[in-house]
């Protein structure tokens, strides 16, 4: 084959690429625009606004704030995921260290045990999880929703995590160790600081997971005054009083506090994969 037929044939399928990208790019970005357009635009139906709004009004944020909870749901998804994030990192990272380092019965299939039974579905342990919390008597309180939040990912997050702490030597807990060091000073000195990439990576997936999290907070929580913006939301649409305009302005402001943490993590994000990869 000829050069300049080898050349056509790159030429083709680099653009041919690049088209299939373009095509993929607009259509993740279309549902985006289409909710932009409708929580600027002049009514509150969704279906009859178009991507270029024909009269821009601000209204549907306006009566966001006036009219619902919403300030008050987002900190209620504040403390909900940031205090269950921080409780699963903990149990994580705990669980995880002990099935690296230490030697004990069960532990080879423990943590595989406990990754098969997460593989139940969420509707079959909704019933024990609202006894639980019913028995606590953390109904409608959102240190209830906490405890859920801070148990329900530490298996497949510690199974990650045990990898990552398996890459790193264990010389270096021993040297530790020579030196007069706790197993709970190697754990925060020595291991912890090396796994920080991986811990981040954790947190923020923890945090996305939590924060679009809706059936089983829906199960503990009533009254607008204690709903997250998940749960909140869901009330915008009734069959009998829809409002996609609110709908979609509290849709555009939810996103903003995943944003902030995803770009400002964003780097630790992008080590901790790469990392992982490569150690795992």
């Amino acid at each position: 084959m000829s050069k300049r037929s080898q050349r056509m044939i790159t030429f083709i399928t680099t653009n041919i690429s690049r088209l299939i990208l373009i095509v993929a790019c607009l259509a993740v970005l279309f549902p985006i625009a289409w909710i932009i357009s409708a929580s600027i635009s002049k009514g509150g139906s969704l279906f009859s606004s178009t991507i270029i709004p024909r009269i821009v009004s601000f209204d549907s944020y306006r009566n966001l704030f006036i009219k619902t909870d919403f300030l008050i749901w987002v900190k209620n998804s504040a403390i909900a995921c940031l205090g269950g994030s921080f409780l699963a990192l903990f149990f994580t990272l705990t669980t995880a260290y002990a099935f690296s380092r230490f030697k004990f019965r069960g532990r080879r299939y423990g943590l595989l045990a406990l990754i098969l039974i997460q593989l139940l579905p969420s509707t079959a342990t909704i019933v024990a999880i609202y006894q639980i919390i019913r028995a606590l008597g953390l109904i409608n309180n959102l240190i209830g929703v906490m405890l859920i939040y801070g148990g329900i990912t530490i298996p497949f997050n510690a199974w990650l995590m045990r990898g990552y702490f398996d890459s790193i030597p264990k010389e270096l807990d021993e040297s530790a160790y020579i030196d007069g060091a706790t197993t709970w000073q190697a754990f925060t000195r020595i291991s912890l600081p090396l796994a920080v990439p991986m811990v981040a990576v954790i947190f923020i997936l923890n945090m996305i997971s939590f924060y679009n999290e809706y059936l089983l907070v829906s199960i503990i929580m009533s009254g607008k005054e204690n709903y997250t913006v998940a749960l909140g939301m869901r009330f915008f649409n009734q069959p009998y009083a829809a409002n996609w305009g609110m709908f979609a302005s509290a849709s555009i402001l939810a996103c903003i506090p995943i944003l902030i943490i995803f770009y400002s993590l964003q780097r630790f994000l992008v080590q901790g994969l790469v990392k992982g990869a490569i150690k795992g």
